[in-house]
């Protein structure tokens, strides 16, 4: 390897110069870099000799965008990486999400011999300031899994974004777990009960026909915490009424399609209360020949949209489970009829953290937790509801040893 000063004239006639570093990479292929400075020549020179060395040298000439780097990265989760099978097509429009919404407008044209630790940090810090700090952790994790990609395919030395983290929400971020009030789900159980009976009052032009179903499914997202895919794709060989147990095998995706769950842990079997036992052997007799326990009018699996516009919304408004939507100087919007509009308190989604809320209120451990929620790790669990758990031994413990620190103070 050789470094050496390099003069030359542009083009207008002003004299240039700077530091040229030759070398021969693993492969016996010479290489040339130039360098403003010699400390930088020097300092690079000092990297590639070890990369050459260890194999792992990415020449610069054969370097690529991030831009490049995250084209090549969907194509292969597309497909399916190693022993991983191809991604839904739910993943991969998130994944081309933040591809195109900021990691392209952010990093789009950085070369990837010039991403590290320091420039993924900055890129961390600036999603911060930008964006929750939920989303920002899933764009963070993009980019690890596209280094991690392009790593894996020698075009880069290291995922430099692998050490780079965001931490567990606090109390005051926006990405921490809502978890409904007890009285805003007795107040919906109350108006479904209403609602479903025949002389009930019902919404709009909806019977007490279509709202006794639409019970029956509100019912079991409340009692089981199961994922909306999940109640999607549920099936009636999955539940065995005679045991008071559902049995979660497979889920069905945005657009209607039966798979398995996101992981294994979503293989799992949730008991029920008899109320909702009985209530699945009434439905089973009244709704429509399906192996669906949920189907459309179709036979399908129903869409989220209709679930949550068609029942989740207008029974929390119903219910009074509903705030007053405010426009953005904070000043309540009307109807036509000079009505505040009214919009639902909490989303479909709220229901698994309210189950799991319950859970850990009658006294369940972190790993019961985990396991009938379908979480893949523990630290999940504990990352959405570690705040809920408290041991009341632990307390007590402190309570104690407050007490005789004091008494070791006073000298007594």
């Amino acid at each position: 390897m050789a470094i050496r000063k390099r003069r030359w004239t542009t083009s207008k006639g002003e004299k240039r110069e700077g530091w040229q570093l030759d070398y021969a990479d693993q492969h016996g292929v010479r290489q040339r870099k130039s360098f403003d400075t010699k400390a930088d020549a020097v300092a690079f020179e000092t990297t590639v000799r070890v990369e050459v060395r260890d194999g792992t040298h990415v020449a610069p000439n054969k370097d690529i965008t991030l831009k490049d780097a995250a084209d090549i990265w969907i194509k292969a989760v597309k497909a399916g990486r190693g022993e991983r099978p191809p991604a839904e097509r739910s993943t991969v429009r998130q994944y081309e999400y933040h591809r195109d919404t900021y990691l392209v407008p952010m990093l789009g044209t950085v070369k990837l011999g010039q991403l590290n630790q320091a420039r993924v940090m900055a890129f961390r810090d600036e999603l911060l300031e930008k964006l929750s700090r939920s989303l920002a952790k899933k764009v963070l994790a993009s980019l690890k899994g596209i280094l991690s990609e392009m790593r894996d395919r020698g075009k880069v030395v290291a995922n430099h974004a692998a050490k780079v983290k965001i931490g567990a929400a606090t109390r005051d971020d926006d990405g921490a777990a809502e978890v409904p009030a007890i009285a805003d789900i007795k107040a919906i159980l109350v108006k479904l009960d209403e609602l479903s009976e025949p002389d009930g009052t019902p919404i709009g032009l909806v019977t007490s026909k279509a709202w006794s179903r639409r019970r029956v499914l509100l019912c079991t997202a409340i009692h089981t915490g199961m994922r909306a895919s999940e109640l999607r794709g549920l099936t009636w060989d999955a539940i065995d009424l005679s045991k008071g147990v559902i049995h979660v095998r497979q889920r069905a995706d945005e657009w209607g399609v039966i798979g398995a769950p996101k992981s294994k842990a979503g293989r799992r079997s949730i008991p029920i209360p008899p109320a909702l036992v009985a209530m699945l052997r009434q439905w089973k007799v009244a709704c429509p020949p399906s192996e669906l326990v949920f189907p459309s009018e179709e036979g399908r699996p129903q869409s989220l949209s209709n679930i949550y516009n068609r029942a989740w919304k207008p029974i929390q408004i119903a219910a009074g489970v509903c705030d007053p939507e405010k426009d953005e100087k904070g000043k309540v919007k009307l109807d036509k009829d000079g009505k505040p509009i009214m919009e639902p308190r909490h989303r479909f989604h709220d229901l698994r953290h309210f189950h799991a809320s319950m859970l850990i209120a009658d006294g369940a451990n972190p790993k019961e937790v985990q396991v009938e929620m379908g979480h893949s790790s523990i630290q999940m669990t504990f990352d959405l509801y570690g705040s809920l758990f408290k041991d009341e031994d632990t307390e007590r413990r402190q309570k104690a040893r407050a007490g005789r620190l004091a008494e070791k103070l006073s000298g007594t």
